[in-house]
């Protein structure tokens, strides 16, 4: 019997920390953009990461598929919440699929984040040293944007001396 409830405890704690893991790192990160507390907070919360969404926010480049994958967590976490009325009212199973609605919806945004600084190192030319380049993914799309506009005027520049004959 003693080995039975053991047994139940750590179980029980596994299960308490697996949850809660993904939660602690993504906290940690800084990378979350949901975190579901009581049916008010939270429809505030939500409110704001579908205004995100739209053109100009933070998350304007999300496909429709990602946002409607997005949209249907956030209906699922507040249809939770307002059931239940907080996260501590939630039973376990309850907790799981609240942790599991907020991580889908988070890794979908995080990786829409336009404000979300990206590094890498880049080859110093002449040297054999890297330098850390930091910038938001919007600069690093403004700049292949700004690149790509170049390259067409350029060579559809180049297309009209041809037919015109130019030297």
């Amino acid at each position: 019997m003693l080995f039975r409830v053991r047994s139940m405890c750590s179980v029980a704690l596994a299960a308490m920390l697996l949850t809660s893991l993904p939660a602690l790192a993504a906290r940690e990160s800084g990378e979350t953009a949901i975190t579901a507390t009581t049916p008010e907070a939270f429809a505030e919360q939500a409110q704001g990461v579908r205004k995100e969404m739209e053109k100009g926010g933070r998350y304007e480049g999300i496909s429709s598929s990602n946002r409607q994958k997005v949209d249907a967590q956030l209906d699922f976490i507040a249809k939770l919440l307002t059931r239940r009325g907080s996260v501590d009212a939630l039973n376990d199973q309850e907790k799981v699929d609240l942790m599991n609605a907020q991580e889908e919806a988070n890794s979908i945004l995080v990786g829409y984040d336009d404000q979300r600084l990206v590094c890498e190192f880049r080859k110093i030319a002449g040297s054999n040293r890297k330098e850390k380049v930091c910038q938001t993914k919007r600069e690093i799309a403004a700049a292949r944007d700004a690149s790509q506009e170049a390259y067409r005027r350029q060579t559809s520049g180049l297309q009209n001396k041809d037919r015109i004959g130019g030297p």
